[in-house]
């Protein structure tokens, strides 16, 4: 998502080395109670980032719908509450409607904010002003109170759904708002989760009457390959959290077994067909698109043999809790499956060859409501609200399997290992789960702590793990088990001892006879394509005459590591025919075809100045050019041997075509949804 702040770095450095000028008195006061370096709870130097650009982007310049992107893990409740109390105390806002997309997000916030303690740890509303916290009591949406709660509370926490026109509550909460709330601030938690239009529309309109919108999310890129409707103005991504001392996540390490050893395949249990997880591709991108619920079950053999490995992380990751942790949380272990048939055939794997009965906790959209012990006032227990206490010592459960429920709003330290059973297409998603275990239970110290993730090869996850600057450990064995070796070191950070010892650095000499002027009358070639989908549809490719009997390499290029860095041009291995024994098959093809599209796609996107986040969109843009040009507009796997040959032939031509066009690239990636 693209970065609407960027171009304001300068003005934003100049803004707070003069003290904020320009800005509201009280925002002043505000700042400074903020930042005083004495109080006792401070917010991480990031969330400090994350407020004061809010502050700038609305007072300074003008803004009133903003986004945040911040890692899980990385403290959006509390800005959220920061904003809130800046709002309320320097701009007068009185009430503040916090949106969620599910329950459990709902419920992680209304903890936050129920008994407002969120506000109180951080002392948020200045002296003078601590008064102002009785103003922002919560109602919760669809508690008994009803919709004129809402009347008597600062803070309005409710479920997008809650606001939906097709139903008679969503229409009574919308006229609320509209009929009695005129100063109000929306803040829109999880942003990622707005691909339906209602879900739009209501923003919009909730947008339009507000004084201010905050927008936060790990993920800004939707599910649907577009983007919510506000500007992006903060990014602190995995790498920024690693890097902090000490890091204010965990560092993720990935172990994968012997493909040999753990031949991942599913079955159909309807009608018993079997696949390899090669063939599953299509699969998979159709159940994240909503657009069919399999019954895809992963086979008894390879999900044995992957729990185990699992089981054996959670140990060490126990192990570590005592050693490290003096034993302050309890480690547990997070499955995901492709469909709630295999989330309950996982359960069962567990309880019969694990001897794990009672446990593992199901939680599946049939699931969640159903009851599965006893609270301490002898109510039932569903398991919705089972799996918000599965860390503590009191719960019983070892292990949690979901399929796609537990996405975000379930913030659970003690999550330590991770298995996945399914593969992920699209990097919201993946980003989303691998979230579940990036916080830390060691919170401020420099104790090292991972996120163990049990990955198989075949799942072809590498553009993840390089995503989350994960370690990646290979060939594991069922009965492996390791040290600490893969702690990430401890870092220490880096204080100024003697602030005197500083030197300026004086500017060049010359710098101000320095002239510009050629370059700033130099014209921008590059042309817009909002209809770029009819300009590649335009490109068009001979397939006559054409046949593809081998690929010769001409050299091969390596750049020298030493000191030299000389470019040199070695002689490329010698390939032998054996009389057509190596004939490849049409999977090989595929698989040969897929990688090089996805590398063409990264490159295409490096010469535009894209950075390889959008690999995914571009991977799938350029696949759907060869279907359509290529294929007769069916998949790769319905392609002949013939049609894969002359599509690998043309890559070459087709990267030309996409970058022959300066911009197109650009607008491919900015008018996602064009067409």
């Amino acid at each position: 998502m693209f970065n609407a702040f960027r171009q304001y770095e300068k003005e934003y450095i100049d803004w707070i080395q003069g003290g904020y000028p320009e800005t509201n008195i009280f925002t002043q006061d505000f700042i400074a109670n903020l930042l005083e370096q004495d109080r006792k709870n401070r917010l991480w130097r990031h969330q400090e980032e994350a407020f004061l650009r809010t502050v700038y982007s609305y007072e300074i310049l003008g803004r009133k719908n903003l986004l945040l992107n911040i890692v899980t893990g990385g403290g959006k409740t509390a800005i959220i509450a920061t904003v809130i109390a800046w709002l309320r105390s320097c701009h007068n806002v009185q009430s503040f409607l916090i949106m969620v997309p599910n329950l459990i997000v709902r419920d992680r916030l209304e903890t936050d904010f129920k008994d407002k303690s969120v506000f109180r740890r951080f002392k948020l509303f200045p002296p003078g002003q601590e008064h102002l916290i009785n103003t922002v009591d919560l109602h919760t949406l669809g508690d008994k109170s009803g919709p004129q709660g809402m009347l008597e509370s600062g803070i309005i926490l409710g479920n997008i759904q809650q606001f939906y026109q097709h139903h008679i509550t969503g229409q009574r909460n919308l006229a609320y708002i509209n009929r009695y709330i005129n100063n109000i601030a929306v803040f829109n938690d999880e942003a990622h989760n707005t691909p339906a239009p209602e879900y739009t529309n209501i923003l919009a309109h909730l947008s339009e009457k507000a004084k201010f919108r905050l927008d936060t999310t790990a993920t800004p890129d939707r599910a649907d390959g577009q983007s919510p409707d506000t500007e992006m103005i903060f990014e602190y991504d995995i790498q920024d959290a690693l890097a902090e001392a000490p890091p204010i996540i965990k560092s993720v390490v990935v172990y994968q077994p012997e493909i040999s050893s753990v031949q991942l395949t599913y079955t159909n249990s309807d009608t018993g067909e079997k696949r390899t997880i090669d063939e599953m591709d299509e699969e998979f991108e159709k159940i994240e698109r909503g657009l069919t619920a399999t019954q895809w079950v992963t086979d008894y053999d390879p999900m044995k043999k992957q729990i185990a490995v699992a089981l054996n992380r959670l140990e060490e990751q126990k192990r570590r809790a005592k050693a490290v942790g003096e034993n302050k949380y309890k480690p547990i272990l997070f499955v995901v499956a492709i469909c709630i048939k295999d989330a309950e055939r996982a359960v069962k794997v567990f309880e019969e060859d694990f001897d794990l009965k009672g446990k593992v906790l199901l939680v599946t959209e049939d699931s969640a409501d159903t009851i599965v012990g006893k609270k301490a006032n002898g109510q039932p227990l569903t398991a919705r609200e089972a799996v918000k206490e599965v860390g503590s010592f009191n719960s019983p459960y070892e292990a949690v399997v979901s399929v796609l429920m537990l996405r975000e709003g379930w913030d659970v330290p003690e999550v330590s290992a991770i298995l996945l059973l399914r593969k992920f297409s699209s990097p919201v998603y993946g980003q989303q789960v691998i979230g579940r275990g990036l916080r830390r239970n060691l919170r401020g110290t420099e104790d090292p702590e991972i996120c163990a993730v049990i990955d198989h090869p075949k799942l072809k996850h590498d553009w993840l793990w390089e995503m989350v600057r994960a370690k990646v450990r290979s060939d594991v064995g069922q009965a492996d088990l390791f040290g600490d070796e893969d702690l990430p070191p401890k870092r220490k950070p880096q204080i100024l001892i003697r602030p005197e010892n500083l030197i300026d650095i004086p500017n060049p000499e010359g710098e101000e006879d320095v002239d510009f002027s050629d370059i700033e009358a130099m014209e921008d070639t590059t042309t817009d394509y909002p209809n770029w989908k009819e300009v590649i549809g335009g490109f068009s490719y001979d397939r006559s005459e054409i046949e593809i009997t081998r690929v010769n390499l001409r050299g091969i290029k390596g750049v020298s590591l030493d000191e030299t860095r000389r470019l040199e041009i070695h002689t490329p291995p010698e390939v032998t025919s054996s009389g057509g024994s190596n004939e490849e098959g049409n999977g090989n093809l595929i698989e040969k075809l897929k990688q090089n599209v996805l590398d063409m796609g990264i490159a295409l996107l490096y010469e535009a100045g894209i950075g390889s986040h959008e690999r995914g969109y571009m991977y799938n843009v350029l696949m759907d050019h060869i279907r359509d040009k290529m294929f007769n507009g069916e998949s790769a796997g319905f392609a002949s041997k013939e049609d894969l040959k002359l599509a690998l032939f043309k890559l070459p031509e087709i990267s030309r075509n996409f970058s022959s066009l300066p911009g197109l690239v650009e607008s491919i990636v900015r008018y996602r949804d064009a067409g």
